[in-house]
C-alpha cells in the first residue's frame, strides 16, 4: 500500500553521536508518510556517513558550519510537503508523537507550528538549576508511560514555543520567512519567530498530546562537538533586542507592544 508523503523532517547536524539514533527512533514510531532531509556540517567520516546514507532520504554535505538558522532553511526550501518539521539530533521519538501533532493543528486551526513536549525539561520554567525528568529515556519508551503523561496533562498546549523540534505548515513557514539566518545556535532565532508568527495571526504551540524525549543541549558545536563540527561560516551574531538587536528592547516573544527594526526578513546566501 502506498503512502502520501505529507511531512519532511530537516536535521541540521554539527556531530555525529545522536542522529543515527534519532533516525532509528523516528522509523519505529512514525507512519511512513515522511522523508528526511540531514544537512551535514560535520567534518567527513566514512563509516559515519555509510551508517547516515542508510537511514537518511537526502542528504546535504556542507563545507562549513552555517549555524542552525541557516542549515534548517536550507533543508525546509527542498520540502515539497504538506508540513516540514524543524528537529534537533539530540532527541529520541516516541510512540504517537506524530498522531499528537496532527491532533493539535486538527484542534487548533490557528496553529502554525506545533511542538511536542519532552518528559525532561529544562528547570528555567521552574526557576531552577538542571533539569526535571518526569520520566527516564528508558521509561518514557512505554506507550503506557506516554498514555498517563497525556492524561496528566489533559491535552493542555503551551504557547510560544522553544524550537528544537517543530512542525511547521509549510507554505505559511515560507512566506514568513523561516528563521533568520543572522542568528547562530541558542541566540534567540526560535523566539524571533515566535514574535513574527504572532504577528502575523498564528500561533506556535507545545502540546502535551505529542512527546519527543529530548536531552537537551547536545545538538550544538560547544563545548562537545567541537571536534566534529566543519569550521563556523561566519562570527557569532545573537542580538534579540538592544542597540544591535532586530526587535525594540521591551520586545517580548509574543510580539506584543514591540516592533521588528529590520521588517524585511534576512537570509544569507546558500
Amino acid at each position: 500500500m502506498s503512502h502520501q508523503v505529507i511531512n519532511t523532517i530537516v536535521f541540521p547536524i554539527v556531530r555525529q553521536d545522536f542522529i543515527l539514533h534519532a533516525l532509528k527512533s523516528l522509523r519505529a514510531t512514525t507512519p511512513p508518510n515522511y522523508k528526511t532531509i540531514v544537512v551535514n556540517q560535520t567534518v567527513p567520516n566514512r563509516e559515519f556517513e555509510e551508517a547516515l546514507y542508510e537511514l537518511a532520504d537526502i542528504i546535504i554535505r556542507t563545507h562549513l558550519n552555517y549555524g542552525f538558522a541557516q542549515a534548517a532553511n536550507m533543508g525546509a526550501r527542498l520540502a515539497p510537503t504538506e508540513y516540514v518539521t524543524i528537529a534537533n539530533d539530540d532527541v529520541e521519538f516516541l510512540p504517537g508523537w506524530w498522531e499528537g501533532i496532527v491532533e493539535t493543528f486538527e484542534r487548533f486551526p490557528k496553529a502554525m507550528a506545533v511542538s511536542p513536549m519532552s518528559p525532561k525539561e529544562p528547570g528555567w520554567g521552574y526557576g531552577e538549576e538542571g533539569f526535571r525528568e518526569h520520566l527516564t529515556l528508558e521509561e518514557s519508551r512505554s506507550p503506557e508511560n506516554i498514555q498517563a503523561l497525556k492524561e496528566q496533562w489533559n491535552g493542555a498546549v503551551v504557547d510560544a514555543i522553544a524550537m528544537w523540534l517543530v512542525v511547521f505548515k509549510h507554505k505559511e513557514w515560507v512566506e514568513l520567512g523561516m528563521f533568520d539566518e543572522r542568528f547562530t545556535p541558542g541566540g534567540g532565532e526560535d523566539y524571533d519567530a515566535d514574535a513574527r508568527i504572532y504577528q502575523a495571526g498564528h500561533r506556535a504551540l507545545a502540546s502535551s498530546l505529542s512527546w519527543v524525549y529530548h536531552h537537551w543541549g547536545q545538538s550544538k558545536d560547544k563545548p562537545n562537538g567541537l571536534s566534529t563540527a566543519l569550521p563556523r561560516a561566519r562570527p557569532s551574531w545573537n542580538k534579540l533586542s538592544g542597540p544591535e538587536g532586530l526587535w525594540e528592547p521591551d520586545c517580548d516573544v509574543w510580539g506584543r507592544n514591540c516592533r521588528r527594526k529590520d521588517p524585511i526578513v534576512w537570509r544569507a546566501p546558500l
